[in-house]
């Protein structure tokens, strides 16, 4: 062929490409208004844009700018379901020259949705696409050759969700949202995928991903998938490496086979929540108390805790949330300390007319993890519990040291004051230590010939008021004056024990 006639053959096939591309754009132009009412019919809602036009990027389509969405008129919005910056629409082309609307894809940039249940527990999505009331026909929209608005795929990026329940006050937000779905359609379920980050009053989880399958059928919007989460908090508690599977069906939620890495230790379990109620049952292992962040100048607690506790009561948000609070659990906490409670100087105090000059810092430095400081350092610490009325009752503690072992029973409250009846037993060493061969030890001492002391520690569990039991105040007396010439000591014990001086603050 002679380079006259490829010239030819070239400049009329731009020629044709040309009309093609034109009449299509033609056809594209004409359908635009046609477009955006088959969208607003598909929804169900007002559909308006600031402005309409053309793009050839990545195919043929039509873009929207600020573009708006109403909500349902029955919930009485300040603000519309949805704005977006930018709404994109990839328009297949081989229906279009059949004059049908198919729209291969949509792109929505930096969206902001609001989800709304109102009192009486309807969701503003559950009325999209006319559900939930009676449809109303349109003479614009096609009828020979299917659902005029036809859907392959859509894509969120940078979104931002906002959740609020009108009969609870509660609300939860989603922030950076990217959404991936396969033929979503508003009338059967869609597998979606879901990256986004959480943040509310007490909970914040980062690089959130999620797939499942999400159904807009039924009466309520419905979600089954499973999560994971790279970090994130639960009040001041750090969390790493959270997967759940999920099931939501707003106001409902429910997570199972929840596990997450916790303070260098680990945690499952699982939860449900209603618009009335919560249930939840966790177990942790290894997780390092001293970890925990405390306020400034506050003790710090120390050990690896192990737990398993179930908990139920009202919904988080609900008035007497924590009155209304009951659980149940067993723990164990091993090689830690109970920070300030401030046993062992109480300890020292009581003892004090027994012991010889210097006998204090010589017990100090002996029996450090009772009497070396305000802390009670212990190997191992274990009990039950049950939760009712803001506090935490407990029939069954115990905690085992070097130089002794103790038993409590009583309350501590969830705002930190205890109520204990705590009983000391020192090792046969402090006891031989502290008494030796001492009248009094016949009075002191138990079946075991360990010496017992029985305490009272109540008030704010940082630095507690700790006293003898009258009882044992009783028994010391009597024990000192049924010797001769030392009634100004027993005058003189009697006043320290009975005066139950108060932990100085730190």
């Amino acid at each position: 062929m002679s380079r006259r006639r490829l010239v030819a053959v070239a400049a009329v096939a731009a020629v044709a490409a040309a009309g093609a591309v034109a009449g299509l754009a033609h056809l594209a132009s004409r359908q635009q208004s046609r477009l955006l009412r088959a969208a607003a019919h598909a929804l169900g809602r007002e559909l308006r844009a600031e402005r309409v036009g053309l793009t050839f990027r990545g195919g043929l389509g039509v873009t929207l700018e600020e573009v708006t969405i109403g909500d349902d008129p029955a919930f009485h919005a300040t603000e519309p379901f949805l704005t977006a910056h930018r709404l994109g629409m990839r328009l297949s082309l081989l229906p279009l020259l059949r004059s049908r609307l198919v729209v291969d894809r949509v792109v929505v940039d930096e969206p902001v949705v609001r989800l709304v249940r109102d009192r009486a527990g309807r969701l503003n999505v559950s009325t999209l696409g006319g559900r939930g009331r009676k449809a109303k026909s349109s003479p614009d929209t096609p009828r020979r050759h299917g659902p005029a608005f036809q859907l392959g795929a859509l894509r969120v990026r940078h979104g931002t969700l906002r959740y609020s329940d009108r009969a609870t006050g509660r609300g939860v937000g989603l922030t950076d949202v990217a959404v991936d779905a396969r033929a979503p359609r508003l009338g059967a379920p869609m597998p979606i995928a879901v990256r986004a980050q959480l943040a509310s009053a007490n909970l914040r989880l980062e690089d959130i991903t999620s797939q499942g399958v999400l159904d807009l059928a039924g009466a309520r919007p419905a979600y089954h998938g499973t999560v994971t989460a790279a970090r994130g908090a639960l009040g001041s508690l750090p969390l790493t490496r959270l997967r759940a599977t999920l099931r939501a069906s707003p106001p409902d939620l429910a997570l199972d086979s929840l596990a997450f890495e916790l303070l260098g230790g680990s945690a499952t379990g699982d939860a449900r929540l209603t618009a009335s109620t919560l249930e939840a049952h966790l177990a942790g292992r290894g997780i390092d108390l001293a970890r925990v962040r405390a306020p400034p100048g506050a003790p710090h607690p120390a050990g690896a805790l192990d737990l398993d506790a179930a908990l139920a009561g009202p919904a988080p948000g609900t008035e007497d949330f924590e009155a209304a609070l009951t659980g149940s659990g067993t723990f164990r906490v091993a090689e830690g300390r109970v920070a300030g409670v401030g046993i062992g100087p109480a300890i020292l105090e009581i003892l004090r007319p027994l012991m010889g000059s210097g006998a204090a810092d010589r017990l100090r430095s002996r029996y450090p993890d009772l009497l070396g400081s305000e802390d009670l350092r212990f190997t191992q610490l274990a009990g039950t519990g049950r939760l009712a009325h803001r506090r935490v009752h407990s029939d069954d503690l115990v905690l085992v040291g070097a130089s002794y072992d103790a038993h409590a029973t009583g309350d501590l409250g969830l705002d930190g004051d205890v109520d204990m009846a705590v009983r000391v037993v020192a090792s046969s060493a402090l006891t031989d230590d502290l008494l030796g061969r001492s009248r009094l030890r016949p009075v002191l001492v138990d079946a075991r010939d360990r010496l017992a002391i029985p305490l009272h520690v109540h008030g704010p569990l940082q630095h507690p008021r700790v006293t003898p039991e009258p009882a044992f105040v009783a028994a010391i007396t009597r024990g000192l004056l049924a010797q001769t010439g030392i009634e100004e000591r027993a005058s003189s014990l009697v006043e320290r024990l009975l005066g139950g001086k108060r932990r100085r603050e730190r």
